[in-house]
């Protein structure tokens, strides 16, 4: 091979080397700069540019680090001391400041390049992380919301298990104490404090998406015009109010569960224009596709009827935005908010299968959109509660009834009030224990609490099935999910949310016992 040839392959060798070279600097992933000491830019790859939103290179070069691109031009000085010290900065994270005024998060590394004269330059590559730390952002709230709504579940399980039993031994003690008004009144009021720790027990049950649904085919722009008729007088007149619904799909959805997350939404951003405003409701179809739903934590792709409500208040810190659906977190005075609201709308719309996005800046008002699928999976089923009857239905009776309560001071309470009503009580535990009470007995009713240890009232049920086929079962618990699961699985049953009442419970009762409502008199 002639020296020639082999020059002219060593020449073409290195062409190819310093295009590829140039590449790798032009078209990276990577944002690549050299910058002077005082931060100003001399050169930077297109990447960069693309990465800081510059219309051009010439627009870039000249660009200050400390004073336009570095949100916090403090950390600039503090990584150039580094960087000069030890001639390496690695994997440093700032915030930039792009050329349209929008932030990204960026990971660094920045090279010392010392220079004869004395003097230096900084060279660097740079790394966009911003939707990664967004998804990290978005996971933490989700995990965070998951293990909030695990620990508000139990303990409101436990609490409506003690509210439940100072309930009913309060409206005991209120209807003995009957000739003494002054000792009634006093039981009276402990009922009253009982029901509203019921309600705060359903609040959060709401949150832990626990709750009983009643879901059927729901028209949301016939909720939304229907509700604005009522919202107008509690929000105020110096609140001027808009309504615009859009055409959509009918919703599988507890109707009421949906009132309840337009209330909540609306009563907050009332309170968020104490000086008046206008506040915004409004209904369409959003079709969501998977490049979307990577960005929103909870978000699932296809067609989703969403709800809008907006204002034009106060709106809210970065801060306040990750906390609001927390339960008991308010920005109100003591007094003024029990911080619940936003959280049980939260927990609404993710027991529809739904999710909640906000959009709020201080001073510029807030947007809450709520997605809600077309097609939507129930995180629990639909449960139904035993309508109330009449109030002039006679609640006595003398049949045989079964009671399946774990709870010692629920279990008590419930047999002397049945008993005072005439019926005949079999006590049980546990599931087991019932099942060998019954082995000797038919009861006309069963009474079973969905969670109890050895065997549950589902298990129970099942098995006291096989002893009486047609034998109607109560179902009581403070996990409506599981009542879901038992309601959708057997016939001839029924469902009472704890906490209830001594009157609750004798009027579901009478609901299942007589084909017919008896009326007193008759």
């Amino acid at each position: 091979m002639s020296e020639t040839s082999v020059e002219g392959r060593r020449f073409e060798r290195r062409a190819a080397e310093e295009a590829w070279s140039r590449e790798l600097i032009e078209n990276p992933v990577y944002g690549v700069f050299r910058a002077s000491l005082e931060g100003r830019i001399l050169a930077a790859n297109a990447a960069l540019r693309q990465m800081l939103a510059y219309a051009t290179q010439e627009e870039l070069h000249g660009a200050s680090l400390s004073r336009e691109i570095f949100r916090f031009p403090e950390q600039y000085l503090k990584l150039l001391k580094v960087c000069r010290g030890q001639g390496l900065a690695p994997s440093a994270e700032s915030e930039w400041r792009r050329a349209d005024g929008g932030f990204i998060s960026v990971k660094l590394h920045l090279r010392y390049l010392p220079q004869d004269e004395g003097g230096g330059e900084v060279e660097g590559i740079v790394e966009d992380v911003t939707e990664l730390r967004l998804l990290e952002h978005q996971l933490r709230q989700a995990q965070k919301f998951e293990l909030i709504g695990q620990l508000a579940g139990g303990i409101a399980h436990d609490f409506n298990n003690v509210v439940g039993a100072i309930l009913g031994w309060a409206e005991l003690g209120y209807e003995e104490a009957q000739t003494y008004p002054r000792i009634a009144e006093r039981f009276a009021r402990i009922r009253q404090q009982a029901d509203r720790a019921a309600a705060l027990t359903r609040e959060l049950l709401a949150f832990a998406r626990q709750q009983a649904l009643q879901p059927q085919a729901v028209d949301l722009n016939e909720v939304v015009r229907n509700f604005a008729v009522f919202l107008g007088k509690i929000i105020g007149s110096d609140i001027e109010m808009n309504v615009v619904c859009g055409e959509l799909e009918t919703l599988q959805a507890d109707p009421t569960q949906m009132e309840q997350v337009l209330m909540n939404l609306c009563l907050n951003a009332r309170d968020a224009m104490p000086s008046g405003g206008r506040l915004t409701i409004s209904t369409e179809v959003m079709e969501l596709d998977e490049s979307y739903c990577r960005f929103h934590a909870g978000a699932t792709s296809g067609r989703h009827v969403v709800l809008s409500v907006s204002d034009t208040g106060t709106g809210m810190s970065h801060e306040t935005r990750d906390r609001i659906f927390e339960p008991f977190f308010t920005t109100k005075a003591d007094g003024k908010g029990s911080g619940m609201g936003l959280a049980v709308a939260y927990g609404i719309v993710k027991q529809h299968a739904g999710f909640i996005h906000v959009y709020s800046e201080l001073g510029q008002g807030s947007l809450f959109r709520v997605y809600l699928p077309c097609k939507p999976g129930l995180a629990g089923r639909g449960t139904q509660a035993a309508p109330e009857l009449p109030e002039e239905v006679n609640l006595r009776g003398g049949e045989t009834i079964l009671l399946a309560e774990d709870h010692s001071s629920i279990r008590e309470m419930v047999r002397q009030s049945m008993v005072s009503l005439g019926y005949r009580v079999l006590c049980a535990t546990d599931g087991e224990e019932a099942i060998e009470l019954c082995e000797r007995q038919a009861p006309a009713l069963a009474i079973l609490d969905v969670v109890m240890p050895r065997v549950g009232g589902v298990a129970a049920a099942n098995r006291l099935r096989s002893l009486y086929p047609e034998l109607p079962i109560l179902f009581t618990s403070g996990y409506a999910e599981n009542a879901g699961t038992t309601l959708s699985q057997l016939p001839h049953s029924g469902y009472l949310q704890k906490p209830y009442s001594t009157t609750s419970l004798a009027r579901a009762i009478r609901r299942i016992l007589d084909p017919k409502p008896i009326r007193q008199g008759s």
